[in-house]
């Protein structure tokens, strides 16, 4: 066998541009509001539970709330990470090149090839458009 297809890693890198900051900020957005509709939910299907657990007078009654608050906190904390992300983006840099995420790629390596130099990538977005693959 002189050659055989394998899966090599791609680096995902985009230059920031006011076009990524207003997308990348209203997604950010778009999942913050998610976030806020589920925590309205959680609140309300939790006052419900523990309403009916009191007046059934469920014996656990207080360690099922400080579980649910731990939730909640959880849920919480997720949209303060959200939210500062959405100030991280304000604040990068025009022009500056930043990871935006990885993937896979299908290539072919050949006997006498460099192996390292074959099995990560990069590519380089404008604007959701490839300017450079390296």
């Amino acid at each position: 066998m002189d050659s055989i297809k394998m899966m090599g890693k791609v680096i995902i890198k985009q230059v920031v541009t006011d076009g990524y900051k207003e997308k990348a900020g209203a997604e950010f957005r778009s999942a913050v509001t998610k976030v806020d509709q589920e925590l309205a939910t959680f609140d309300k299907d939790m006052q419900k539970t523990l309403t009916e657990l009191t007046l059934k007078g469920h014996p656990q009654i207080e360690q099922l709330r400080r579980q649910f608050n731990m939730e909640r906190e959880k849920i919480a904390i997720y949209k303060e990470q959200l939210m500062a992300g959405v100030k991280e983006i304000i604040d990068l840099p025009e022009g500056s090149v930043i990871e935006t995420g990885e993937g896979n790629f299908l290539h072919e390596i050949k006997v006498g090839d460099h192996f390292a130099n074959n099995t990560v990538r990069e590519i380089i977005l404008k604007d959701d458009v490839v300017i450079e693959i390296k």
